[in-house]
C-alpha cells in the first residue's frame, strides 16, 4: 500500500477530510487550520507532517526575529522544526518511522507537537522588541 493510501485512509478513519494537493501530497484540516502530510513515496520509512505558511514575513527586520524566533523553537520543543519558505514561516514534523504504518501511534502527538511550537513561536513574536 502506498503511503498516500496509507495517509488518506487513516485520516478519514479519524473524521479528517483529506484531499490531494497538485503535488499528491494530503491536506487536511483540524480546527478550520490547514496542514500537509508528505506522501515522499521514494522513502519508505520518511514521515513529515507540516503547518504550511502560518507566519508572514513583513519585513527584512521581520525576517532577523523570524529566524531568532525558529532557533529558540526549534531548540526548546520536542521534533518541531521552525522554518521560513519564501516570506512565511512554516512548522513541520519529520521523523524515520519503520515501518511506516507506526505513524498512526505518533500523529496525534505529532499534531500536539506542531500546534505547541507555532504558540511558542507566535507568544516570542508578538513579545515587544526591547
Amino acid at each position: 500500500m502506498s503511503k498516500q493510501t496509507l495517509y488518506f485512509d487513516y485520516l478519514k478513519e479519524e473524521g479528517f477530510v483529506p484531499h490531494l494537493d497538485n503535488d499528491g501530497d494530503i491536506v487536511f484540516k483540524v480546527e478550520g487550520i490547514s496542514y500537509l502530510l508528505f506522501q515522499a513515496e521514494d522513502d519508505p520509512e520518511y514521515f513529515r507532517l507540516t503547518l504550511p505558511f502560518f507566519w508572514q514575513i513583513e519585513s527584512p527586520a521581520e525576517r532577523q526575529r523570524v529566524m531568532a524566533a525558529a532557533t529558540t523553537v526549534n531548540a526548546e520543543v520536542k521534533v518541531v522544526k521552525i522554518y521560513v519558505v519564501d516570506d512565511h514561516a512554516w512548522a513541520g514534523v519529520e521523523m524515520l518511522i519503520d515501518p511506516i504504518e507506526n505513524f498512526r501511534q505518533v500523529f496525534p502527538r505529532c499534531l500536539r507537537l506542531l500546534r505547541h511550537g507555532v504558540s511558542r513561536f507566535t507568544e516570542i513574536m508578538k513579545t515587544p522588541v526591547q
